[in-house]
């Protein structure tokens, strides 16, 4: 004979709330072994208590529930494995993210030394000859445009047989960064 547990009983065992047993049932991550069709009782077997560990272990890593559920869905041990390590590799990516902020943030605490003054100076440049394109660009089409740029000035330097004499850059308008949408 088949053991069941109420939703209650089954709460207690696996340290997860009601409400979230039900939301898990409704996305079908953890369906309950029965359902009574008269009074939507939900029942549960001993046997998917670890399965229920499995899936609060991952939301304590931050893993999201469609992430869980192609993990428990996997149909081998590789593609099972890929799927946690690309949440590892994701954690990394955030905790280097996390790290720079942490360093970024000391940094501004940390006053300039006294003995080290800013050096700001004005500089004036007599005039240079420039090889350049423009266009009003979206700012996330910038890089791949600004790529595309150079490309097409350094062929039509070398096909007039000009060399180039000083570095490539660019200069944006405010409104690239202000609107997202500006002149490049």
């Amino acid at each position: 004979m088949l053991r069941y547990l109420s939703i209650g009983d089954f709460s207690r065992a696996t340290h997860m709330t009601v409400k979230t047993l039900r939301h898990y049932h409704r996305i079908g991550l953890l369906e309950p072994a029965a359902v009574d069709p008269h009074t939507g009782y939900r029942r549960y077997t001993p046997e998917q208590i670890p399965t229920a560990q499995v899936i609060r272990r991952f939301r304590d890593l931050d893993m999201p529930l469609e992430e869980i559920q192609a993990v428990l869905t996997a149909p081998d041990l590789r593609t099972r494995n890929d799927r946690i390590g690309a949440h590892l590799k994701h954690l990394e990516e955030e905790l280097g993210r996390t790290q720079r902020a942490v360093t970024s943030l000391r940094d501004l605490l940390t006053p300039p030394p006294a003995d080290v003054p800013a050096c700001i100076e004005l500089r004036s440049i007599p005039a240079t000859p420039a090889a350049a394109i423009s266009e009003v660009v979206d700012a996330q089409d910038s890089v791949s445009w600004l790529q595309g740029a150079l490309g097409e000035l350094y062929a039509t330097l070398t096909a007039q047989n000009v060399s180039p004499d000083g570095h490539a850059g660019g200069i944006y308008a405010d409104e690239l960064f202000t609107d997202h949408r500006g002149q490049e």
